[in-house]
């Protein structure tokens, strides 16, 4: 299932391409270590003002300094991205309409390394403010709000408990055990209450068509937009994905180490 549904601790991304089946593939040294196939998305976070790429559980910050490279044969189109300690990412695509790439290469363009081999300058990207201490201070916030939570759930325990009178060392109950033959038939069917809101289904359908109707009707899809066009993609135009705030904020400070590790830097 598509992550369409908001919760607390995500962020919304605009959706502003898709391309389905597309293969992912993690190799260094010519040796695979990382395959999956599905559906890419390019969303755009506004908190951040930056693109990402998503297939599955993989993202994949844009960033300007980070150099891409791309290749056509037989059908198909294939992206080469760098990865942390020597590693590579490639993604293959197949039965791609041309406005859609076109579109996709736009994104590039303005947001990567993509096409720097003949003489672009590689800026750097805006910086979002994003640290390691920041998710450390996220994480250690979440963490004591768990802890919080836990403490008063045993406080109120020991408060609803603490007027029960414990029974006596020594002494035997004289209340006589009860016999099977007399526990009468509960009908749990009836008695059973589910733990999904009546609504929960419905919910789910209702958002789940609205998705799917926001694809189908995305302009980016099927014409060349321009730069801006692209980026200002509107909620009510795209559909949006959420995701875990922790979860996208590390993908991007991966791609800054990304930076340093491999030296990637601003040409003058």
């Amino acid at each position: 299932m598509e992550p369409i549904f908001q919760e607390s601790g995500k962020l919304k991304g605009t959706e502003v391409l898709y391309f389905d089946n597309v293969e992912l593939e993690k190799t260094k040294g010519g040796s695979n270590s990382f395959g999956a196939t599905g559906t890419l998305s390019v969303l755009y976070f506004k908190d951040y003002k930056r693109f990402i790429l998503h297939l599955n559980d993989w993202r994949y910050p844009l960033m300007r300094r980070i150099p891409i490279t791309s290749n056509s044969e037989s059908g198909s189109r294939t992206l080469t991205l760098p990865a942390l300690n020597g590693f590579e990412y490639t993604l293959k695509f197949t039965d791609v309409s041309d406005a859609a790439w076109s579109n996709f290469e736009t994104i590039l363009s303005n947001n990567s390394g993509f096409g720097t081999q003949g003489g672009k300058k590689l800026e750097a990207s805006p910086d979002d403010k994003i640290t390691r201490e920041s998710i450390s201070q996220q994480t250690a916030s979440l963490t004591e709000k768990f802890t919080e939570a836990i403490k008063q759930g045993v406080d109120k325990v020991k408060g609803l408990t603490s007027g029960i009178s414990r029974p006596t060392s020594g002494k035997t109950s004289a209340k006589a055990r009860t016999s099977l033959k007399d526990i009468k038939n509960k009908d749990f069917k009836k008695e059973a209450h589910s733990t999904l809101k009546k609504d929960f289904f419905e919910k789910e359908e209702t958002l789940s068509k609205k998705f799917s109707e926001l694809r189908g009707h995305n302009r980016a899809l099927s014409e060349v937009l321009g730069f801006d066009d692209l980026k200002k993609t509107s909620d009510s135009s795209a559909p949006s994905l959420y995701l875990w705030k922790t979860e996208v904020e590390d993908a991007i400070l991966n791609n800054k180490d990304l930076i340093e590790q491999r030296h990637f830097v601003a040409s003058s």
